[in-house]
């Protein structure tokens, strides 16, 4: 192997992997994004959850900016949807004050879409894109 080959290999080789978390809440019951949604982003260190960043849904009910090109080990990581506000703000009762989903990172060079699908006394949620 020439040197400028053996250059190339060891820089391709010490690139650096980041993890990428983002996600996204539909209100299911109303058909519309929820806005304005508090999020919070912890992981899970030393048997006990760390916070890590709050951020909050835009327009189109995305929040992009919790976790993005990080340097960051694997682990368990919860994001943390306070959804009691939003219920409030459009007059509806609901059961949940609050949402956790808890989601195992392997590979930090991918990126976790964690997505929430709302409504006053369900959801659900998935790995999207």
């Amino acid at each position: 192997m020439e040197s400028t080959e053996k250059s190339m290999s060891v820089s391709v080789n010490l690139k650096e992997e980041k993890l990428s978390i983002t996600t996204h809440v539909l209100d299911t019951s109303r058909g519309r994004p929820v806005d304005n949604l508090i999020v919070r982003l912890h992981k899970f260190e030393n048997e006990k959850w760390t916070f890590l960043k709050e951020s909050t849904t835009d327009s189109n009910g995305r929040c992009g900016d919790l976790l993005q090109g990080e340097n960051c080990a694997p682990g368990r990581f919860k994001i943390e949807f306070q959804v009691n506000n939003y219920f409030k703000r459009i007059a509806t009762l609901s059961m949940y004050p609050m949402i956790d989903v808890v989601f195992d990172v392997e590979h930090l060079n991918e990126h976790y879409h964690i997505p929430l699908l709302l409504n006053p006394f369900g959801f659900t949620t998935y790995r999207g894109s």
